[in-house]
């Protein structure tokens, strides 16, 4: 029995060796093989790696001659500054420089060199220029039936330039996955970079069955979600748009007519307040103009969610010089103010400057608060909105009255103007100056007038508590009576 036993434990351990010494050739054999495309002959290898991505992907990328082959993690074919060409262009338009390209292979068959199947490609450290002549080119590009292999780019930059070859913006790609979706019949392109300095995840999706496309962009640094759709339906598109800021939602539907786009809403929100509107943006040159109309509007809501006007201007996501609009919202109440009851806001973006010049705050009975000029600026690592502002008096009496001045001290008085300045972060202001003209419109000089404000030059004051304000101008209009 012992012998038996012997016997037994020795031919399992030369079992075991056998399949040890079997598994080894086998692993030596399979890297024996993997190396087999080292050997391939180099210029060889860059004319058919370029007509096999010319083809799969419908790239038009010259690769260079710096080609290393690599094992791990897969086989892979890694390239050293390439570019990337507009397809069948008829002058050397050169739309991306390729610092490092991976051309991830098939394991099929390494003995045919002229059959080398790839798998997928992975492109780091690119530059891409778009420009809007060839716009044309992407639209092609995206529009067409992806490869069923995945194309991935990290750590690249996407620069938007001018006919100048000016740079517009510039878009950072961290991670950029293209690829088609068999099971749904779908183009799919998930980004997540930054622009102007504020995360952007962008996914974009076409569906080849039926034409329609959507487009998702999230901005989770300033609450910003946007959705658009566009719906193929009797031959042609319709187009949606959904933004959402906070708490409020914009709908939209639009149209394109030639250099034109027409929008109009009947169903957006802002915040629980209904609002409509209506617009169209001029393509050339480019200008927005939007009338929108609102039950109610709440200023307060604005101001207290200013940072966002700091997180959007730091950032210089509007400074463009191509941008240029005009927003125009009305509503005949006016939301937590008691001095005034309906408003006129505008909002004027000029070659990417933004203002709130011919707003219009309004009292039918006291006046009309207007702001003649205003600019955003920064200091101290904020920004602070800087106004000069005119309150048009209609009734001496509503408005003595409102600020419970005295019949004894009330003074003939026709407008009051105001420059102050607004703590887009801190949601307060502070007033710079205050001069007051007559009923013959002759402004008032006095030096104890400028004293008296310089000596609040620290007093920041509430919009929503308007009462430390209001204690401020009685004061200010009592040294006014006082000039006899």
């Amino acid at each position: 029995m012992k012998k038996f036993n012997f016997n037994f434990d020795n031919k399992f351990n030369i079992n075991v060796k056998i399949v040890i010494f079997g598994i080894s050739t086998l692993i030596f054999i399979y890297l024996l093989y993997l190396s087999i495309p080292s050997l391939y002959n180099s210029g060889r290898v860059q004319k058919v790696l370029s007509d096999q991505i010319l083809s799969e992907f419908n790239l038009n990328i010259s690769l260079s001659p710096d080609i290393t082959y690599r094992i791990l993690p897969a086989p892979h074919f890694s390239i050293k500054d390439s570019k990337l060409f507009i397809l069948n262009s008829n002058v050397n338009n050169e739309i991306g420089e390729l610092k490092e390209l991976k051309i991830f292979i098939g394991q099929k068959n390494f003995f045919n060199k002229d059959k080398i199947i790839l798998n997928k490609i992975l492109i780091k450290n690119a530059n891409f220029f778009l420009k809007k002549e060839n716009l044309s080119f992407f639209n092609e590009l995206v529009n067409k039936k992806f490869s069923d292999q995945k194309v991935k780019i990290k750590n690249s930059k996407l620069f938007f330039n001018n006919k100048k070859n000016n740079t517009v913006f510039i878009y950072s790609i961290k991670n950029l996955v293209a690829e088609y979706a068999r099971d749904t019949g779908k183009n799919i392109i998930n980004i997540d970079g930054e622009i102007f300095k504020i995360p952007v995840k962008l996914y974009w999706e076409k569906d080849l069955i039926r034409k329609h496309k959507i487009l998702k962009a999230n901005l989770k640094k300033i609450n910003i979600d946007i959705l658009n759709k566009s719906i193929f339906q009797k031959d042609k598109y319709s187009y949606y748009n959904e933004i959402s800021i906070l708490s409020s939602k914009f709908k939209t539907n639009y149209n394109f007519v030639k250099d034109k786009i027409n929008f109009n809403s009947e169903q957006s929100m802002v915040r629980n307040t209904p609002i409509v509107y209506n617009g169209n943006i001029d393509l050339k040159p480019l200008f927005i103009k939007t009338e929108a109309q609102s039950k109610t509007f709440d200023l307060y809501y604005i101001l207290k969610n200013s940072f966002w006007f700091n997180e959007i201007l730091k950032a210089g996501f509007i400074f463009n010089e191509n941008l240029n609009g005009k927003i125009s919202i009305k509503s005949d109440k006016l939301l937590k103010n008691k001095l005034f009851e309906k408003i006129s806001f505008i909002t004027n973006v000029s070659e990417g400057n933004l203002d709130f010049n011919e707003t219009i705050l309004i009292n039918e009975k006291i006046g009309d608060l207007k702001i003649l000029r205003s600019s955003f600026i920064e200091k101290d690592d904020k920004i602070f909105l800087e106004a000069k502002a005119v309150l048009n008096i209609k009734e001496l009496d509503s408005f003595y009255k409102k600020l419970l001045i005295p019949k004894s001290k009330r003074k003939d008085l026709k407008k009051i103007e105001f420059s102050f300045e607004f703590d887009t972060i801190n949601t307060n202001f502070k007033v710079n100056k205050i001069n007051f003209y007559n009923l013959k419109n002759k402004k008032i000089n006095s030096e104890k007038i400028d004293d008296l404000v310089d000596g609040y030059v620290d007093k920041r004051f509430e919009y929503l508590n308007s009462n430390g304000f209001k204690n401020f101008l009685k004061e200010i209009i009592n040294s006014y009576f006082e000039l006899g």
